[in-house]
């Protein structure tokens, strides 16, 4: 095709119109009316009685042009950190981080546990020689994908997420160890995806895999540590939730939660009739005020013991809990406070058992948790991270069943109290990096008044991309 001086000017002009790459919304929208508007043109000179005259032709080649870059343009999505989706409505986040820690433990070797903190479960002191241990892994690095469609009754969102925070194995055998395991050493570190996050939310209704509506995320103290302290409710679990949002009154949320019926028999194993009929039901109400947010929650959630030979035996636990976040220092700083209170609630702690099963009758844990936290913003780049956590068991039948059959000793001997203390600091020298350390010490105490000390340090660097 013939172009003319006038066509190239006319083209240069739309190029030199279009915006850069990372179109917003309101870009590619003026875009397409400047479009239409050229093919209106075109049509009503087509319409004429004369023949077609050069300005036609111009304006077609024009249009071809916009077209081309309307398809190749980036336009910025309807969320944080997105983009359009060619050819669709859908914006498409991806995020992530990849992250390397490093930890050195001094007292009471722990890592056979868990890579994280599990003071739950603390060697007893002076059963082990073994100090000093120290090991690196990257495996709590994380990938995930978060998308929004406008809808006429407002956005879809969807989110998947995982990370490699998994099981290592050996053959076809899940091996519960830490990153020292010298099987996922020799097999060049490998750790297996696992899932996080999976759900779809549109409007209020949510429906899928992720936090516990009975755990508050949002307001929950900063660590260096990936387990975080002891005390808290800590859990993600498939569920049903629809949250109501009201003007003045605050949130109103109510769920339906996956159920697991995690009872122990008298040589501390799980009794495997345990099943449950019911989802858990948690109702929480949230709200936010000048000086910061607070929330209130509560949990019931179904045991039961079946064995398919007509004995069967049901009792009901549940829990309470509230949190805190005041703001200090004029916004700077926060304060964080959560307290929790239950009978039966065990797997939504961070690291307590829940039930029993004596044979004849199902005996639930009373358990109180308590976590206080302050973080320190000493400038635009440093934050330190002050944070406490305990754990109280009090006497009761389920406690009186452990000390009858020995689960009242030993390193996974039931505890009477927990505490563990986190001082750390995160440094932040660019966007997207944060470089960590921490000192992490606490102890335990068994029923039978047994204790483990514990203490370590916690190096992280973690790279974002989103």
């Amino acid at each position: 095709m013939k172009v003319s001086v006038t066509t190239l000017a006319l083209l240069a002009a739309g190029v030199l119109s279009l915006p850069a790459f990372g179109q917003t919304k309101a870009d590619f929208d003026e875009l397409r009316q400047e479009i239409a508007r050229l093919r209106q043109e075109v049509n009503a000179l087509k319409n004429q009685k004369a023949a077609p005259t050069a300005s036609a032709s111009e304006t077609n080649d024009r249009i071809e042009q916009l077209e081309i870059k309307q398809k190749d343009a980036v336009v910025v999505g309807d969320i944080g950190n997105s983009f359009r989706l060619p050819g669709s409505e859908t914006s498409l986040r991806i995020y992530g981080f990849a992250e390397l820690n490093a930890v050195k433990e001094f007292k009471g070797d722990n890592s056979g546990n868990d890579y994280s903190t599990a003071i739950q479960y603390a060697p007893i002191n002076d059963s082990t020689s073994r100090t000093g241990v120290g090991y690196l892994t990257a495996r709590t690095s994380r990938f995930g994908i978060e998308a929004s469609t406008p809808t006429a009754y407002g956005p879809l969102g969807i989110k998947v997420e995982g990370d490699f925070n998994n099981e290592p194995r050996t053959g076809n055998s899940a091996v519960s160890g830490s990153a020292g395991n010298i099987y996922t050493q020799g097999w060049s570190n490998s750790y297996g995806f696992r899932l996080r996050q999976a759900y779809g939310q549109f409007g209020g209704l949510l429906v899928g895999q992720t936090w516990s509506t009975f755990m508050d995320v949002d307001n929950s103290p900063e660590t260096v540590d990936f387990n975080g302290p002891i005390g808290p409710t800590f859990l993600r679990q498939p569920q049903i939730r629809y949250g109501y949002n009201t003007k003045d009154a605050g949130t109103f949320t109510v769920a339906l939660e996956n159920s697991v019926s995690y009872l122990l028999d008298n040589t501390g194993s799980a009794v495997t009739q345990g099943f449950s009929k019911m989802p858990d039901l948690v109702a929480r109400w949230d709200k936010s005020f000048d000086w910061g947010s607070m929330s209130v929650r509560g949990v019931s959630q179904e045991f039961r013991v079946n064995d398919g030979g007509g004995m069967e035996v049901s009792k009901r636990g549940y829990g309470l809990g509230t949190t805190a976040f005041v703001k200090m220092r004029d916004a700077k700083d926060f304060l964080s406070l959560a307290l929790t209170y239950g009978e039966g609630i065990g797997r939504y702690f961070n690291g307590i058992e829940g039930a029993a099963f004596d044979g004849n009758s199902i005996l639930l844990e009373r358990v109180l948790g308590l976590v206080v936290g302050y973080q320190y913003k000493a400038s635009d780049t440093l934050r330190a991270n002050f944070v406490l956590g305990a754990q109280r068991n009090y006497d009761n039948d389920y406690t009186a069943f452990a000390r009858a059959n020995g689960l009242d000793v030993g390193q996974y001997g039931i505890n009477r109290r927990i505490y563990q203390a986190h001082v750390g600091f995160i440094y932040n020298p660019i966007k997207n990096v944060d470089l960590g350390a921490e000192y992490i010490f606490g102890q335990r105490e068994t029923l039978a008044g047994e204790k483990g000390d514990m203490s370590r340090l916690n190096l992280s660097g973690k790279y974002y991309f989103n």
